[in-house]
């Protein structure tokens, strides 16, 4: 995802000549694309959250008999969303009795539309009684947990707190511990004077799930009363990168109490914040006092990642691979043996990245870099110029490896050790045995996009240009059928994580089946929710006859648009799309990426300024049609950036400008030799951007394959 750089003023301004009617009609309340489903307009705006364009298109229908209670539906959710509660109400009453699947929910929208006209008399009996009645009653688990927390809520607003706290411990009960439930429990025994209980659930709360925002939260109104209490702190704050707070509570701790027994733990978790706060020097000396005081093995390997960072490659190697022989037993040990390999390789230093590589393969043989690494002194060989030694390798691990991608992988890179020795025929014979292996591996891919085998995925009929053939899904074998029938219904009225709540709970029920998981899968599908249809694809998956299904060309009509304009590849895109967020619009990342293509919202920020847009929201690159555009158009952009003078490096350098940014593309470009594409490819410093690019190349390769089309090499 292009997270480190924002697009270049060129870009934006292509960007808003081809994104201005979209964005227009986005704005407008135009849905700008349609996703493979069977959702109507108003289906897809009401998912999307834009409720009063919905509100306005229904009110302008006239629905026959056999759409208009689906059509009061719609509705009713756009009234409740756009705060018409007496509306919403007055609706939902008249509606009783005409769907069973949904009368739960029907009801729980009643509670709810009650309680929100009880803001203005101050009396929320009637939406007590409501929910209370709702819980009473044999309901979906989803709908009994939606009503436990609103009625939590109310019953803590009104003053109730000891029923609010026994609600949140019947939630608790009925479907686990939560980091909600948790931080709802804390608040309402603070509430009831319960320190103790308040305190308890709080820090139970952080400790379970530091991660969590609302441990964050937790721990921001935590006044810590001993030792152990404030470290819990420190690691919650640390965890969410506050690195100003967590070195401030590690600090006053070490000053308080430097032998307390967790005290090793607390200075190591400061060394680290430190380091990401840029205090290397202060990281340095509190790694090195730690390793020497306690001979705290991890800070020495904490000392080698540091000079890592200082750009000190070749001190880090002897760090790591001292630390290695220090602590062989430890959980670390093959990692810094790895990490030595690749410090050195990045130097140029291949006679000890390949000693490296062979005593961690040897020495490490359970090791998940195992293989991987047997493989990597074949590679340093061939960096040499040793390709006999090189080609025996590639050729021993190729056979030993247990790894698909592994035997792949070997058998090319053995082909060209052969190509460089002159023996051509047997390095035909090595790649079209690479390629043998296609599509499960990117080298195997490789292999078939310079020509050599047969990829036997080439369909007569080209599947990705039509819709995936979804109907109406037999449901009989299917347990927990009234889910799934309950989500399509949901799904209808463009409540997607309503429905999904429902399918998920129909997986659980149905784990293990293999048919009853194809049927969920097509019903994901119906209703839009590609991500989690394409998940279960993956996850079932048996045969080639699967392959579409696991490459499905989700939004064709928006990418061959969007990709003419742009002057890139469609299937280019599709595989950008397929990695980037497995085709879940709603996706958001760590770093804050967004939608399909994952468009940071600065980058949004900007294009809307250029197009005179004053009210830009983030929500607008939740838009598929949006973020197809904007995407097809960046990534375009950085693979003609590097068309000259690449030597024919355009598409992998131009994806890894696309994760990892142009500048960062641009100085690899300048530091590593080009004459070999596939060694550049395997020398990206960043792993994740080296494994993103071989990804997205693997998609693009099996998506023009199985369109009777050449992948370009």
């Amino acid at each position: 995802m292009p997270v480190k750089a924002p697009l270049a003023l060129g870009t934006i301004a292509l960007c808003a000549l081809v994104l201005l009617p979209f964005v227009a009609r986005f704005l407008t309340g135009g849905p700008t694309s349609r996703a493979r489903s069977k959702l109507s307009d108003a289906a897809l705006l009401i998912r999307r959250q834009q409720f009063q364009p919905a509100y306005d298109l229904l009110s302008r229908q006239t629905p026959g008999p056999e759409q208009s209670v689906l059509h009061q539906y719609r509705l009713a959710v756009c009234e409740r969303a756009l705060n018409l509660a007496d509306s919403a109400y007055a609706r939902l009453l008249r509606l009783e009795g005409t769907s069973p699947l949904l009368e739960g929910y029907r009801r729980l929208w009643l509670a709810r539309s009650l309680e929100i006209l009880a803001t203005s008399t101050a009396d929320s009996s009637a939406a007590i009684t409501g929910y209370r009645d709702l819980l009473s009653l044999s309901v979906s688990p989803a709908v009994a947990d939606s009503a436990r927390l609103y009625l939590g809520a109310i019953l803590r607003a009104g003053g109730q707190y000891r029923q609010a706290l026994q609600m949140y411990q019947d939630q608790r009960a009925a479907v686990g511990t939560s980091p909600e439930i948790l931080f709802r429990i804390g608040e309402v025994s603070r509430l009831l004077g319960d320190d103790t209980g308040s305190r308890d659930a709080r820090l139970e709360l952080m400790d379970r799930f530091p991660g969590h925002p609302l441990a964050l939260s937790a721990s921001r109104r935590l006044t810590p009363r001993d030792w152990d209490e404030r470290f819990a702190r420190a690691q919650v704050f640390y965890r969410h990168k506050d690195d100003r707070r967590a070195i401030n509570d590690l600090r006053k701790l070490l000053i308080a109490e430097p032998r307390h027994q967790s005290a090793p733990r607390a200075e190591y978790v400061l060394g680290r914040a430190y380091a990401r706060s840029g205090q290397l020097a202060r990281a340095r000396d509190t790694f090195e006092r730690l390793h020497e005081r306690y001979g705290w093995a991890s800070a020495l390997y904490r000392l080698a990642g540091l000079q890592v960072s200082g750009n000190k490659d070749l001190q880090a190697v002897e760090t790591y691979v001292d630390f290695s022989r220090r602590y062989p037993q430890h959980e670390l040990a093959d990692d810094a043996l790895w990490q030595a390999a690749k410090a050195a390789e990045r130097r140029d230093a291949f006679a000890t990245a390949g000693r490296i590589y062979a005593s961690l393969a040897t020495e490490y043989g359970g090791s998940e870099h195992a293989e991987e690494a047997a493989w990597g002194e074949g590679f340093s060989r061939y960096c040499l110029g040793q390709h006999a030694d090189a080609l025996q390798i590639f050729l021993r691990v190729g056979q030993q490896a247990k790894q698909p991608h592994i035997v792949d992988q070997s058998l090319f890179w053995a082909g060209k050790s052969a190509s460089h020795l002159g023996r051509p025929e047997e390095a035909d014979r090595l790649f079209t045995k690479a390629a043998s292996g296609f599509p499960r591996s990117y080298y195997a891919a490789r292999a078939i996009s310079l020509g050599y085998g047969e990829p036997h995925l080439a369909l007569s009929h080209p599947v990705l240009r039509a819709p995936l053939d979804v109907t109406n899904p037999d449901l009989s074998a299917v347990a927990g059928a009234d889910y799934v029938q309950r989500a399509m219904a949901l799904g209808e009225l463009g409540l997607a994580a309503a429905a999904k709540r429902e399918l998920r709970l129909a997986e659980h029920l149905n784990k293990g089946d293999f048919d009853a998981i194809l049927v969920l899968r097509d019903s994901y599908d119906i209703l839009g929710l590609h991500d989690r249809a394409l998940l279960l694809s993956t996850r079932s998956a048996r045969q080639d006859d699967d392959i579409h299904r696991l490459y499905p060309s989700y939004y064709w009509d928006e990418v061959a648009d969007a990709a003419r304009d742009a002057s890139v590849d469609p299937y280019l895109v599709l595989s950008v799309i397929r990695q980037e967020s497995y085709f879940n619009e709603g996706a958001v990342s760590h770093a804050g990426a967004v939608g399909l293509m994952q468009i940071m919202p600065q980058t949004g920020r900007k294009l809307a300024r250029s197009l005179g847009v004053s009210s830009f929201e983030r929500r607008l690159l939740f838009d598929p049609g949006v973020s197809i555009q904007l995407g097809s158009r960046f990534l375009g952009d950085q693979v003609r950036s590097f068309t000259a003078g690449s030597n024919g490096l355009q598409f992998p350098l131009g994806l890894a400008a696309y994760n990892a940014g142009p500048r960062v593309a641009r100085r690899w470009l300048e530091r590593f030799p080009i004459e070999d594409a596939d060694t550049f490819v395997e020398r990206i410093p960043y792993k994740e951007t080296r494994l993103y690019v071989k990804k997205v190349l693997k998609n693009y390769s099996i998506y023009k394959t199985l369109n009777g089309s050449k992948p370009d090499a």
